[in-house]
């Protein structure tokens, strides 16, 4: 499984970097910010991952499986999109990780962190779609196709609220809040 690290070549101020030419800007007023915002996008990546990971593994493993020659082939397609939907979030996760890696020291992390907010985001679209198809994949062969399609719609709908229609509406900013 990937990790995915903040090290003291990141952390540490540009000026503080050997060699490193002195840069002003946004994040060297909000350093700390910068550094604490960087960090809990990277500690988000680390929880997407490992369920990507393992989805991605399970639908790895089922071609090899008996039962798996007795799939239909409408079964069979939404299986490879199901696979490749999986696939392509795992790939985009994993990008920012692997650019932080790659190109690092990262001189100008506000950027960075719109540049792997992006990929984040991307990324829940194929998942978003690889759970909807699953559950219409185990759901058909379970309970019938037509029932397969309920489900399949029913879980569509809760990751469209749950996933998107909630955050885009900012739900936490019309939460009650009350201090203690």
């Amino acid at each position: 499984m990937p990790t995915v690290a903040v090290h003291e070549n990141d952390t540490q101020p540009r000026e503080a970097r050997p060699g490193a030419a002195r840069v002003t800007g946004p994040s060297e007023a909000n350093g700390h910010a910068d550094v604490a915002d960087l960090t809990e996008l990277l500690t988000e990546i680390r929880i997407l991952l490992p369920g990507t990971e393992v989805f991605l593994a399970f639908l790895t493993t089922l071609p090899f499986t008996n039962r798996f020659d007795s799939l239909t082939a409408t079964q069979r397609g939404v299986y490879l999109c199901t696979f490749f939907s999986a696939l392509t979030a795992f790939i985009c996760f994993v990008a920012p990780a692997a650019y932080h890696r790659i190109a690092r020291p990262i001189h100008d992390k506000p950027r960075f962190k719109v540049f792997a907010n992006v990929f984040l985001v991307v990324g829940l679209v194929p998942v978003s779609v690889s759970v909807i198809l699953a559950t219409y994949l185990v759901a058909s062969i379970v309970i019938g196709t037509v029932s397969a399609a309920c489900a399949a719609v029913g879980m569509t709908l809760m990751i469209l609220v749950a996933w998107w229609v909630i955050p885009i509406l900012r739900a936490h900013d019309r939460y009650p809040y009350r201090r203690r």
